[in-house]
């Protein structure tokens, strides 16, 4: 019966990640997995997906952050993390996904229906692969997209996606933002509430914040 396992920070590597998969062979009640700085890179990655398959109906936290996992791995994860129709928290921060492991798992995200939180922090991600997937994602609350490189056109790719969430938590820092873009996100704001906006380490510049005056003096917004 077993709903949780963090085996975080243990150095697993791909073929720990494999003698897991296979003691966990029978679990079908597992409902968070994390994973989080183990090295299992994209050959363990794949070793996991019989166990996310297993628990397609009962997974709601995945947690696979400083892994390594790459483009490859992404795509190898792919087609079991579309069938997590109940998960509610994803983290792939820092995997080294690029565009092209985000065009990998774009048709994935977009059946996770269900998700809140979705952590895709420094893996210089592609915004255009992943705007359609985030359009189905109706229950997101937190977008963690720092350190991607996001320049102003890749926001504006964002926008129709985000625009119309209620997002409690967005979190665009450490990217390559300028004054265009802080003018481009403004308007897409007006529809949320309680919202945390993490703009540090762009250079939006003084007529990025006067774009943004009104969510910054706005008691709602935290920014």
């Amino acid at each position: 019966n077993l709903r949780e396992l963090n085996l975080s920070r243990n150095k697993l590597g791909a073929k720990g990640a494999k003698a897991l998969a296979k003691a966990m062979a029978k679990v079908v009640t597992l409902e968070r997995l994390l994973l989080d700085e183990c090295s299992i890179e994209a050959k363990g990655a794949a070793e996991l997906v019989p166990v996310l398959i297993m628990n397609k109906t009962r997974m709601v936290e995945l947690s696979l952050p400083k892994n390594k996992i790459e483009a490859k791995g992404g795509a190898a994860l792919a087609p079991a993390l579309g069938n997590l129709t109940q998960l509610q928290c994803l983290n792939l921060q820092e995997n080294k996904l690029e565009a092209k492991g985000v065009a990998a798992l774009a048709p994935a995200l977009g059946n996770l229906t269900q998700l809140q939180c979705l952590n895709l922090t420094l893996n210089k991600i592609g915004t255009e692969e992943l705007a359609p997937a985030l359009e189905k994602m109706t229950n997101l609350q937190r977008l963690l997209l720092g350190g991607n490189s996001i320049d102003d056109k890749g926001l504006e790719a964002l926008i129709p996606a985000i625009s119309g969430m209620n997002l409690h938590d967005l979190n665009l820092s450490g990217n390559k933002l300028r004054a265009h873009g802080a003018e481009v996100l403004a308007p897409a704001l007006e529809e949320m509430y309680d919202l945390h906006l993490n703009l540090s380490g762009n250079d939006i510049g003084e007529e990025g914040e006067d774009a943004l005056r009104e969510y910054l003096e706005d008691d709602r917004f935290d920014v």
